[in-house]
């Protein structure tokens, strides 16, 4: 093959390679726009405020006397704070069927609430839309996550046939008083691996296709 029909093949074959999942695959998941993009369902008690925004770095931050800094470029966090709670928040993701993602965001427990007796616990998880069997999920237990500090959670699932899944987090408090929790930094990255994967069979098939004019010659 001519080397300009072997390049217009090449060129052709990594047009038809899977598209890479989007890089923005979770909507506000550092929460700069507020609550924008994603629906919020669920309540609690005392203070009963529902999950709340709130602006990191600054002193005072919960309202609580805590003084949370940011997460590396995130400004702001999902704040948990109501007592016998059940509060979601959820969005939808598109992503590719068949591919491994990593689901990563950061926690922190406050201090203001680190004495009080009843626990949280905080779930991740990943559904399939209907017809989906894909059921992911990945608690954090309120005794489990560091006080004052902020710590990543990071966990890995695969998708199956489908495209649409939803994304959720569900915060289950104990009694009043029960201890708080700050949540940022959501992340889905889109794997490149199948690209890379196919470009990788792409150069390969190359290689052998200029051995085998070699041999012939």
């Amino acid at each position: 093959m001519p080397k300009g029909l072997l390049g217009a093949s090449l060129a052709a074959a990594m047009l038809a390679l899977p598209p890479i999942a989007s890089a923005t695959i979770v909507t506000n998941g550092g929460f700069d726009a507020g609550l924008t993009g994603w629906t919020v369902t669920g309540s609690g008690t005392t203070p009963g405020i529902g999950v709340t925004v709130v602006t990191l770095g600054g002193t005072n931050t919960t309202g609580y006397g805590d003084n949370v800094p940011d997460y590396n470029v995130s400004t702001h966090a999902a704040f948990f704070v109501d007592d016998n709670a059940t509060e979601t928040i959820s969005q939808w993701v598109t992503l590719s069927p068949y591919t491994q993602y990593t689901l990563s965001y950061a926690l922190f427990a406050t201090q203001s609430g680190a004495l009080n007796p009843n626990p949280f616990i905080i779930s991740s998880a990943v559904y399939g839309a209907p017809g989906s069997y894909l059921t992911f999920e990945n608690s954090a237990a309120g005794t489990n996550v560091p006080v004052g500090q902020w710590t990543t959670e990071s966990t890995s699932f695969t998708t199956d046939a489908n495209t649409m899944y939803n994304l959720g987090f569900s915060f289950q408090s104990g009694g009043t008083p029960a201890k708080d929790v700050l949540l940022t930094a959501i992340a889905v990255p889109a794997p490149a691996s199948i690209a890379c994967f196919g470009v990788g069979m792409i150069g390969l098939a190359a290689v052998r296709h200029q051995r085998r004019r070699r041999t012939a010659v």
